[in-house]
């Protein structure tokens, strides 16, 4: 989309007059972040435009709302048993020293994003190496987007005027450049070829049937093993374009990428681990799976199948089970429906139940998630006896594959969603994950088959990157 030549110089020229008018020491104590946030009807993103650099990126195409952060102006990381609940403290001490300002009253908070592994103890080696086991970024440039308004906050360490305004520029050229930029031409679907799968076929069934035994003989209720597929394309993979094709295609998705000393990371995910909007708690239990269909009344017969089945309806009732159970020392008067309802996608149905409460007290948004991660959705139930099993029989890292990722603001406030229809990006290659619920009933060709349908999310969409 072009800009007005002026445009540039007019956002700097009002940050600067902002920042002429802090104190002469502002932003210069110990820790303290200053954040100046400014109208830009000129500017305009719905998609992940292509960068050269870092960025962090958050899309809710249902909601047409889409953040978007370029450099880092901090970095908290963590890892470990405790990692969640000391970023937690580490982003409190943070706010309290983190200065925003809105002279254009846009209504648009400060904020940050966050991400974690599945794994606290993941030293995150190999292909996941460049993306830290659990970390929250504070941006230097924010593009804030929603359907009526635009706008962008700046965020400084130690801001002087002359190297606050110097930087101001090169980002917001580099952010303008990308938006200006003509796509480039579709050459048609970028095919992929399957050059590796861990586990085996075999392996797999081996592990199904395994966990189900174990599961009959009462240590355990459900286990979730995950698959890996490594795919290379006949074109280098565009992280923009993919994130256009997820857009496009799973639009009642949370979309999620991030691209960090090298390492490219994206997901389109149905679940949301928690939402936190003031006293209001939201989270989202899915469990059960079953394919679309392009007939209407066969799709409708597999959603009624799904609705009805046993195997389904008990893996799903134990996600909910342990959701209420996490949030219950956090939170009153949580509620959730007796029966699931169908979440349908694409080419997916899940079984849904939306979960609510109100918060009790000042807990805040990561110490929840660390009750609450990892879910039965991901890992199994109970949550330590599936941990070990998982740990035992999978030797694989799963990197931020069932972790979770989002963003926090300067209020509070925050969403997290589990990263799950992920893939790993490199160059040509990239690495994508699926798992499947397995519990008594399981059989392992239908879990396998399982996993394969959740591959095609990403599939599809790597096809038109």
């Amino acid at each position: 989309m072009p800009h007005r030549p002026s445009s540039i110089q007019t956002i700097l020229d009002r940050l600067e007059r902002v920042l002429a008018s802090l104190p002469p020491n502002a932003g210069h104590q110990s820790g303290e972040l200053i954040s100046v946030t400014l109208a830009t009807p000129e500017l305009h993103v719905q998609r992940l435009p292509q960068l050269d650099g870092n960025w962090f990126y958050w899309g809710e195409p249902s909601r047409q709302r889409y953040l978007l952060g370029i450099g880092e102006a901090l970095r908290l990381t963590a890892s470990g048993a405790e990692r969640l609940s000391q970023l937690s403290d580490r982003f409190e001490q943070q706010r309290a020293h983190w200065r925003h300002l809105d002279p254009d009253a846009c209504g648009f908070c400060a904020t940050a994003f966050t991400g974690f592994a599945f794994d606290p103890d993941d030293p995150m080696r190999q292909n996941w190496a460049g993306l830290p086991n659990a970390a929250i970024f504070f941006p230097e440039l924010l593009l804030h987007q929603t359907p009526d308004r635009c706008a962008v906050t700046f965020s400084f360490n130690h801001p002087t005027p002359g190297r606050a305004g110097l930087r101001a520029r090169h980002l917001l050229q580099e952010l303008t450049d990308a938006l200006m930029r003509d796509p480039e031409p579709d050459h048609g679907p970028n095919r992929l070829s399957r050059t590796a799968a861990m586990p085996s076929y075999d392996e797999w069934i081996s592990q199904v049937n395994e966990a189900t035994q174990q599961i009959r003989q009462g240590t355990l209720d459900k286990v979730v093993p995950f698959r890996r597929i490594s795919v290379r394309a006949e074109q280098p993979l565009n992280p923009a374009r993919l994130m256009a094709s997820l857009d496009d295609l799973y639009p009642s998705s949370l979309l999620f990428s991030i691209r960090l000393d090298g390492s490219t990371f994206a997901a389109a995910t149905p679940e949301r681990l928690i939402t936190r909007y003031g006293q209001l708690i939201d989270c989202d239990a899915v469990g059960g799976t079953i394919r679309r269909a392009a007939d209407p009344d066969e799709d409708r017969r597999l959603g009624s199948q799904l609705l009805n089945d046993a195997k389904s309806r008990h893996e799903h009732a134990l996600v909910v089970k342990g959701i209420l159970a996490s949030l219950s020392a956090h939170c009153d008067n949580l509620a959730a429906p007796d029966r699931p309802v169908l979440k349908r996608l694409r080419k997916l149905q899940h079984l849904w139940t939306g979960i609510c409460g109100e918060l009790r007290g000042d807990t805040t948004l990561l110490r929840m998630a660390d009750d609450l991660h990892p879910t039965a959705a991901v890992n199994g139930f109970p949550s330590a006896n599936a941990g070990h099993w998982l740990s035992t029989h999978q030797i694989d890292a799963r990197g931020w594959y069932t972790g979770a990722a989002g963003w926090l603001d300067r209020q509070g406030d925050g969403e997290l969603a589990v990263l799950l229809r992920c893939a790993l990006l490199n160059g040509e290659s990239a690495e994508l994950f699926a798992g499947a619920g397995v519990t008594s009933e399981s059989c392992p060709i239908a879990e396998f088959q399982e996993t394969e349908l959740k591959f095609s999310t990403m599939l599809e969409a790597l096809e038109h990157a």
